[in-house]
């Protein structure tokens, strides 16, 4: 399966990078990319269908409890639309996949 991040998803990654490396340490942030890569091979593989978003054809998947990533499955192809901070307004954060 092909994976695809959207423009608003790698802005995403940048700030969380930021954030972890600003306020916690190297190992923080290698701690998160290890578990997104995780969860994204999961997805890959196929075998599980991670809740919906709210009331869209999105899914959303716990990366970590400050963390939750937006995707969408088409074809053959794994589009990330969000990884969004799970401290953020929840109305904001569902606001902006409404594009």
């Amino acid at each position: 399966m092909k994976i695809k991040f959207s423009d608003e998803s790698l802005s995403d990654l940048r700030n969380i990078e930021e954030y972890l490396l600003k306020n916690w340490s190297d190992k923080v942030y290698d701690d998160f990319l290890t578990k997104l890569d995780e969860i994204v091979e999961i997805i890959c593989l196929g075998n599980i269908s991670f809740q919906k978003y709210e009331n869209t054809d999105l899914h959303k998947v716990l990366i970590t409890k400050h963390n939750t990533l937006i995707y969408i499955i088409e074809n053959d192809l794994l589009k990330i639309v969000r990884i969004l901070q799970n401290f953020q307004d929840p109305d904001e954060n569902y606001k902006s996949l409404d594009k």
